[in-house]
């Protein structure tokens, strides 16, 4: 019997990440996978790293997120001045303040896609879409043939990450593709469904593959992850503190422009990219 924890958008909420490990380790969990989104929005890049250290993943693939730091790295003041992209470069800065510098870089060089075979079962991961990290191709609701398209290649199994949303499907052929939700900023649509609980997939495999899929939702202390977000100055600070207390998701690129406008954020992060060359 082979139980794996499918980590993903993780976000730098290391509040989170602390009490699934703990329930993961309850669980009798063997092996741990990641799924993408590990750094950025929330305070503590540098302690979710090392609490990932510990359990030594077998799996990390790219989320969008981790494809922003390459994108600031080898950004201008001019060609990267949209709002998401201003928030992306002040909160690259703020985590790789913090980061050592063997965890920026192997957070830099994720690869998109890994490839797990677990008994007679081939399982890939990835944030969206094999080729790419980002995208709204795989909202919960998107169509079939978005999710025909993530399973291309004949794995058995994907699992994604991305919409912070748990999701089961199939692709037309009968592939099951899995989406595990997001430990660091729980969020739902539909106003019954929200909770202030980090979520994670526990699975469970034998000798002749899948036997179970655990949704599991873990209670974590969210004030206390707020607080450890004013403590440390967080960038954005008022979308992690509604995010969490709200389980509502607020960093609408509409929002973001108009927090940058009355913040003075586009200088902000010009002056941090002006040090790239």
């Amino acid at each position: 019997m082979q139980k794996i924890a499918v980590l993903s958008d993780i976000h730098g909420n290391a509040t989170a990440l602390a009490a699934v490990l703990a329930d993961a380790q309850a669980q009798g969990v063997t092996e741990y996978w990641t799924v993408g989104d590990i750094t950025v929005r929330g305070p503590e890049a540098e302690r979710c790293m090392a609490l990932l250290d510990q359990v030594q993943p077998t799996a990390y693939v790219r989320g969008n997120h981790e494809e922003n730091y390459g994108k600031v790295l080898a950004a201008t003041p001019t060609d990267f001045n949209q709002p998401k992209q201003i928030m992306a470069t002040i909160l690259t800065a703020y985590d790789r303040q913090q980061l050592t510098s063997a965890h920026f870089t192997q957070l830099l060089h994720l690869p998109l896609t890994v490839t797990k075979h677990v008994g007679p079962l081939t399982i890939r991961l990835q944030h969206v879409l094999p080729q790419r990290a980002r995208g709204h191709a795989l909202a919960p609701t998107a169509e079939q043939a978005n999710f025909d398209q993530a399973a291309t290649g004949q794995p058995d199994i994907v699992i994604y990450a991305h919409t912070h949303q748990p999701l089961m499907r199939y692709s037309t052929a009968g592939q099951l593709i899995l989406n595990a939700g997001t430990i660091g900023l729980p969020t739902a649509p539909w106003p019954a469904l929200r909770s202030p609980r980090a979520m994670y997939l526990l699975l469970t495999f034998d000798d002749q593959g899948l036997t179970s899929i655990d949704y599991r939702q873990v209670a974590f202390d969210w004030q206390q992850a707020i607080k450890i977000a004013q403590d440390h100055a967080l960038p954005y600070l008022d979308f992690y503190d509604r995010t969490l207390r709200t389980n509502t998701y607020q960093y609408t690129p509409d929002a973001v422009a108009a927090y940058n406008d009355a913040h003075a954020m586009a200088a902000r992060a010009q002056a941090i990219l002006a040090t790239n060359n």
